[in-house]
């Protein structure tokens, strides 16, 4: 009985913890790559649990931005980033986008702390999804 309890233990620990680091590796090779549009956290309201940032379309065309999409990733000791597992979801939901025209800019709240908790010290990184690519913005806590 003993022994099936700690079989059982360790199964579930390996399911748990993704049975190694790569799996919690980014998705995301290549941030920022839409020209002329910028994510920039609004100085004094980062918290442990949320921030607000500014989406900036300085470029010459509409762009569209999903409204309920993010990541939250955090830089390991070895310099690669990890996505927040509660982050990674298979399937956001991309009912509705939002349009944002050029030269113009958004406020956006996001709120981590129902998906991923809170953040402590390190350096993390905020990504959106912009004309379906990822834009970041690198904080420090």
């Amino acid at each position: 009985m003993r022994k099936k309890f700690l079989a059982v233990l360790m199964l579930l620990t390996m399911i748990l913890t993704g049975c190694g680091g790569d799996d919690y590796a980014t998705v995301f090779t290549e941030v920022n790559t839409v020209e002329g549009v910028t994510l920039t956290l609004i100085e004094d309201t980062l918290r442990p649990s949320k921030g607000t940032f500014i989406i900036a379309n300085n470029s010459d065309k509409d762009v569209e931005f999903d409204p309920i999409e993010f990541h939250l990733e955090k830089k390991n000791r070895d310099g690669v980033w990890e996505e927040n597992i509660g982050t990674r979801v298979s399937d956001w939901k991309r009912e509705t986008t939002e349009t944002i025209p050029a030269g113009t800019s958004i406020e956006k709240k996001v709120d981590w702390k129902g998906l991923c908790g809170t953040i402590t010290g390190g350096e993390y990184r905020v990504i959106l999804i912009v004309n379906e690519q990822p834009i970041a913005c690198e904080i420090s806590k």
